[in-house]
């Protein structure tokens, strides 16, 4: 492994553990989804580009990339999703 794999590794577990944290600590849900999304992406996007690294110009980067793509356009749509129904349906909400 080359030392950029291995930071991206480390930063993108270090990003998902922070997202984690801020979903623990926020009170409310649109808080909590904007810090679990934003996070998650970003955090995803460094791991999976560590692989990327690591397996070269392969037919596995090239899925790992669409895989990529897939799961930004799927988690930005889902978290919408969430959000629209929160606002639309249910305001009550427990906070603690």
């Amino acid at each position: 492994m080359s030392m950029i794999e291995v930071i991206l590794l480390i930063l993108g577990g270090l990003t998902a553990l922070i997202g984690t944290i801020g979903c623990f600590k926020f009170k409310d849900f649109l808080s909590r989804t904007h810090a679990a999304s934003v996070v998650d992406t970003f955090s995803t996007l460094l791991i999976i580009l560590s692989l990327i690294i690591h397996n070269g110009l392969t037919l596995l980067s090239i899925k790992l990339f669409l895989i990529l793509i897939f799961l930004y356009i799927t988690g930005s749509t889902a978290i919408h999703a969430l959000t629209q129904a929160f606002l639309k349906f249910g305001k009550n909400e427990i906070t603690k």
